[in-house]
């Protein structure tokens, strides 16, 4: 509802040393998530707290935010993104999947 502030505030972080992940928590008519990523050097990802919104996904040409419907989604995308920078969040990564895949895999030999 205040462009204005919001390319400001995206005007200061842009000015930041330090990777920085930006998250749009709007619903109904989602403007935010387009708007930041547009005015934005750092990615944006949509997560809609009135779960599925369309409007995330229609932004115009030059807005380039992701999309994650869940909260959880959410915070993988982000460690995913910081992994390359901070091996802990590679190794908890590789570690998540890993037990994942076993669950998956011991759940499949009792059927």
């Amino acid at each position: 509802k205040q462009p204005t502030k919001l390319e400001e505030a995206l005007n200061y972080y842009n000015r930041s040393i330090q990777p920085l992940l930006i998250v749009g928590c709007a619903g109904g008519t989602d403007a935010l998530s387009g708007t930041a990523s547009f005015h934005s050097v750092f990615p944006v990802v949509s997560c809609p707290p009135d779960g599925w919104n369309e409007t995330c996904l229609k932004n115009p040409p030059g807005s380039s935010n992701a999309f994650c419907l869940r909260p959880d989604n959410v915070a993988k995308f982000a460690a995913q993104t910081f992994s390359h920078v901070n091996p802990v969040f590679k190794h908890i990564l590789l570690a998540s999947n890993e037990e994942k895949v076993l669950k998956l895999v011991k759940a499949d030999k009792f059927h």
